[in-house]
């Protein structure tokens, strides 16, 4: 068994121009995969929408424009309709609604305050120079332990939107000898690739996740938006006590890997 995970990235790891950045993530079996996307697409049917993508949604930019007929009632409609049919096959814990729990797909977001992360990063030389590496890695590990300690999958495919910054950390560490002499778990990763968020449904649900949560400190919020945060998802976020602080381990294993010097963000 399978299982696929798709992340997308919130802003960009500039705290010139962001105050936060989060990445995304949802995993989930074949067949979880498959009973959500023909729900997804029924919406976009419905709403002669091609694909969904929040900000250009938001913005009424490109596919989204008010010259292709596009306005607020119509967009919120829109992304309501897909928070519901999200909402319907997202994993959810054992509660008064549900008593049991409900197995689904397994959502996770990891987020960086940046000034906090640039303010620890210049006091100590230890901290990763690239806020995108420290995104990448936590959120791989959290897919990865969902992977083995829940779903027990033999394989992990893990999919990215094109040109994100976050796959090529990935890639590093997964082709690298020494990382998987170290972290054998990373073993059952068999396909770290790229697709096209406007083709690939699951990749349009985790640029909704990701939106909504890289937003939420906003105090004006769409209906949608407050619904999709009602629904249940693992998430971490990593101020300055905790970026000034990695483990030891981790650093001396980071130096002892040697990986590529990637861009340090402003």
């Amino acid at each position: 068994m399978i299982q696929r995970s798709y992340f997308d990235g919130a802003n960009q790891a500039d705290s010139t121009q962001y105050d936060y950045l989060t990445l995304a993530s949802i995993s989930g079996t074949k067949r979880l995969w498959r009973d959500f996307e023909r729900e997804w697409r029924a919406v976009l049917t419905k709403h002669h929408a091609d694909f969904l993508h929040v900000t250009d949604a938001i913005g009424f930019q490109r596919n989204f424009s008010r010259e292709k007929g596009w306005n607020e009632r119509k967009r919120d409609a829109f992304i309501r309709d897909c928070v519901k049919a999200y909402g319907r096959h997202v994993a959810r814990p054992v509660s008064g609604r549900y008593p049991i729990g409900h197995f689904g797909l397994f959502s996770h977001t990891v987020t960086i305050p940046l000034k906090e992360y640039v303010r620890a990063r210049n006091e100590n030389p230890e901290v990763p120079k690239s806020a995108n590496e420290i995104c990448a890695a936590q959120s791989v590990n959290m897919v990865l332990d969902w992977a083995i300690k829940v779903v027990k999958v033999e394989h992990v495919e893990l999919i990215f939107d094109q040109r994100e910054p976050f796959k090529g950390h990935i890639c590093d560490r997964a082709e690298n000898p020494k990382v998987l002499r170290d972290l054998p778990g990373l073993s059952i990763i068999k396909a770290i690739r790229e697709e096209n968020m406007r083709e690939i449904p699951a990749l349009q649900a985790v640029d909704l996740l990701g939106w909504c949560v890289s937003h939420k400190a906003e105090q004006s919020q769409p209906v949608w938006q407050k619904k999709m945060l009602l629904h249940p998802w693992l998430e971490e976020i990593h101020g300055y006590d905790d970026l000034v602080n990695p483990m030891r381990l981790a650093t001396d294993l980071a130096r002892k890997w040697n990986l590529p010097r990637r861009k340090l963000h402003p």
